[in-house]
């Protein structure tokens, strides 16, 4: 599921660290952060916090 996350990540011109079991991603503004989270929690279920031009998921 992280390859998906990553790829959905990627996809949405955003790049990521992976740590301690979080992804935290970043984006050059607010709305990509928003339309990402919507992409993953729609593909996968799981929730992203948005917060800004970042985005933090748990794996």
């Amino acid at each position: 599921m992280n390859n998906l996350i990553a790829e959905l990540i990627r996809s949405s011109k955003g790049y990521f660290h992976e740590t301690a079991g979080v992804m935290v991603c970043f984006f050059n503004d607010p709305e990509q952060a928003r339309r990402c989270a919507y992409k993953i929690t729609a593909t996968t279920g799981k929730t992203a916090e948005v917060c800004g031009n970042q985005l933090s998921i748990v794996l």
